[in-house]
């Protein structure tokens, strides 16, 4: 585990560039050389990152002169030349430019950690040669190990009280799975069995080992320390089991590792927390504010300790799991579109979620905990008979009484560990909406035949009256001079005219139509639709067409959109009396999307507040059928042209509104509201 200092008042250029690239390391950020000179002289830190545009190398050139060699680099905004290099304190270990950070950091530290492992293990085990001499050191490595080993029973100070200890480790046992205050109940016994100036408790996660609570660290040290599971002293105790007291003789590299870790956690000695052959957990721990030695008593009953938090905080940890795992459950049950009921062994209702509630029109809380026979029949049946007979319903309707409404079911047998049954549960949902759909698409397919079939006749007669037709003129010309036998002539060609009038409205309207679709002045369509309605416009009606004054194109089928206009005005001369007047005028909407509004207005008794709806209802009267088909023909095509059909009614006028959408605009620009 490493720890380093980055010395820069530029947070976010040079501070979040160099902690993402050095993620897997602990890197304390600080802005005055006054702080990097308090927690250099309190933690033993690995290497140092300054950078020197906020920071001048002339401001802290004397507190770079009494760093270890090697130990610092510099972040320049450009490479150093070569006498400015070799004017450099010993402490730098390498400059960087700026610009090369992403490249050249990561590399760089490791290099300089790696020196830095390498001169501190050399170092220490050159001082433990050198002390081996001294009778002093050996004596004190001696008992120390002794008293590790069990070999002696030095007689504990006397100045912590049982009954204090027992007290504290009983509150743990009443914290209601709170870990802050199990932590807090844990920390406070060992204050009771031994006065330490530090103390850290780190729980295994994902990555390594964090600190969870601490006594008497600097915070952002403690929340950014990671003990890595591949550290020296993690494989120690993970492989020993035992507690560790930090290393003063260095026989190895292991040994160097586990002194400069146990440095950095600020500790003495450090306790596993082992929960089933396991370690979940370290504790760290000073030494005493009196400079005292630990005594083996006072190690043993932390380390039990340490045992039963580890418990505690499987359990706890458990515990969470479990009561996350059920508010999930209750969430997911909560927001699931079908309903769902459970049953246990005693045929007591378990769960019955929030769209069962919806569904059945039952409350929710008054059903938990209830006999099954309280639910709506057959719902209880099914879940009896699925808990009893491990008989499970699959896609299976039926109708719950008295209101008959329709639902889907699939029921499951639960069972615990060993296969027995505990409880039944259903899953449904309300067939309601998909019946009615069932039966709207039914009778969509059946008005589909309908209009097929309208069609398919329309076009057989059809084709027998063009050859009538003829022969009726033929006959029309032999005997134009006998006039019983003109009347009837005339008369065959009038019923023929308005067969082939109604067959065409037929097919129009029960078949899909293909437009051919172009760009057309709406003043032509409108002239060719009016030489239409006069040809046909009965002596008793009169009308008037106003072309509108300025060009307009609307993509349309001309003789189709006519043809719309047309029968909308063959349905006011039948709706009429004589001496109605039809006005027919046009202008441009630019209210929303651009459109043409062309506006039919006629007067009369009869109004059509009724609206839309009801004209546009076809088959009212089959002995007025053509009549009828008049406004949908006419509905349809303006549809088919992405138009829409207005009806209203004002005063003793009677307006039909049709709009289209503007295609194209000619000789002038489109005027705005305001331009207006």
């Amino acid at each position: 585990m490493e720890l380093m200092a980055l010395l820069s008042k530029r947070d976010d250029d040079v501070t979040l560039s160099v902690k993402s690239l050095l993620k897997k390391y602990t890197v304390y950020p600080l802005k005055t050389l006054e702080e990097l000179r308090e927690l250099y002289s309190n933690i033993p830190l690995n290497l140092l990152i300054i950078d020197t545009v906020s920071h001048r190398l002339s401001s802290i050139a004397r507190f770079l002169e009494t760093l270890d060699d090697g130990m610092v680099v510099l972040i320049t905004t450009e490479k150093p030349d070569q006498f400015m290099t070799d004017n450099l304190p010993a402490s730098v270990f390498e400059c960087i430019e700026y610009k090369s950070l992403q490249s050249e950091l990561p590399l760089t530290v490791d290099r300089a950690l790696e020196r830095y492992r390498y001169k501190s293990e050399l170092k220490l085990m050159n001082q433990s040669r050198d002390s081996s001499g001294s009778m002093q050191r050996q004596a004190h490595s001696r008992a120390d190990s002794e008293m590790l080993a069990g070999r002696c029973d030095p007689l504990p100070s006397g100045r912590y009280v049982q009954e204090k200890v027992l007290v504290n480790f009983a509150r743990m046992l009443t914290v209601n799975f709170d870990m802050r205050k199990l932590l807090e109940h844990f920390m406070d016994s060992v204050m009771e069995i031994a006065r330490v100036s530090k103390m850290s408790v780190m729980i295994r996660d994902k990555e390594g080992f964090s600190v969870k609570t601490h006594c008497g660290l600097d915070p952002y040290i403690a929340d950014n320390l990671l003990l890595r599971q591949d550290s020296a002293l993690t494989e120690w105790l993970t492989k020993t089991g035992r507690i560790m007291n930090k290393p003063v003789n260095y026989v190895d590299s292991r040994t160097v590792k586990i002194r400069n870790e146990m440095d950095i956690l600020q500790c003495a000695v450090s306790f596993p927390m082992i929960y089933k052959g396991k370690l979940i957990g370290i504790f760290n721990i000073d030494n005493k504010i009196t400079e005292e030695p630990f005594y083996r008593e006072e190690l043993e009953i932390i380390y039990v300790f340490c045992n039963y938090l580890a418990a505690a905080v499987k359990d706890i940890d458990l515990y969470h799991q479990m009561w996350y795992q059920k508010e999930f459950n209750k969430n997911m049950l909560s927001s699931m579109n079908s309903g769902m009921i459970a049953i246990d062994k005693d045929e007591r209702i378990t769960i019955f979620n929030q769209y069962a509630s919806e569904i059945l029109s039952l409350d929710a809380s008054d059903m938990i905990s209830r006999d099954l026979r309280a639910l709506p029949s057959p719902l209880g049946d099914i879940l009896y008979e699925t808990m009893v007979t491990e008989k499970s319903y699959r896609r299976h309707e039926v109708s719950i009484n008295p209101t008959k409404l329709p639902l889907g079911i699939n029921s499951y047998r639960l069972l615990d560990e060993h296969g027995n049954p505990i409880g039944a549960g259903i899953i449904f949902s309300d067939l309601s909406d998909s019946r009615k759909l069932e039966k709207q698409n039914r009778r969509a397919e059946k008005l589909k035949a309908v209009n097929d079939l309208m069609a398919k006749i329309a076009h057989e007669v059809r084709n027998p009256l063009t050859s009538i037709q003829t022969y009726a003129q033929l006959l029309n010309e032999k005997l134009a001079d006998d006039d019983l036998n003109q009347f009837y002539v005339n008369t065959v060609q009038q019923s023929i005219h308005r067969l082939d009038s109604l067959i065409d409205k037929l097919v129009t309207f029960s078949s899909t139509q293909d437009y051919n679709l172009s760009s057309e002045n709406i003043n032509d369509i409108l002239s060719d639709a009016s030489e239409l309605i006069m040809k046909n416009l009965p002596d008793t009606h009169k009308f008037s067409n106003t072309p509108i004054e300025k060009s307009f194109y609307v993509n349309a089928d001309k003789k189709q959109l006519a043809k719309a206009i047309y029968y909308l005005i063959l349905n006011i001369v039948d709706r009429t009396p004589d001496g109605t007047f039809i006005s027919v005028t046009s202008e441009a909407d630019y209210s929303e999307d651009s459109s043409i509004g062309i506006t039919i207005t006629y007067g009369g008794d009869e109004s059509i507040r009724e609206g839309k709806k009801a004209l546009l209802k076809p088959l009212l009267d089959i002995n007025h059928l053509g009549k009828e088909l008049n406004v949908p023909i006419s509905d349809k095509i303006i549809e088919g042209h992405e138009g829409s059909l207005e009806i209203k009614n004002e005063g003793d006028i009677n307006i039909f509104i049709i709009k289209i959408p503007i295609f194209d605009r000619r000789n002038s620009p489109i005027l705005t509201e305001e331009e207006k």
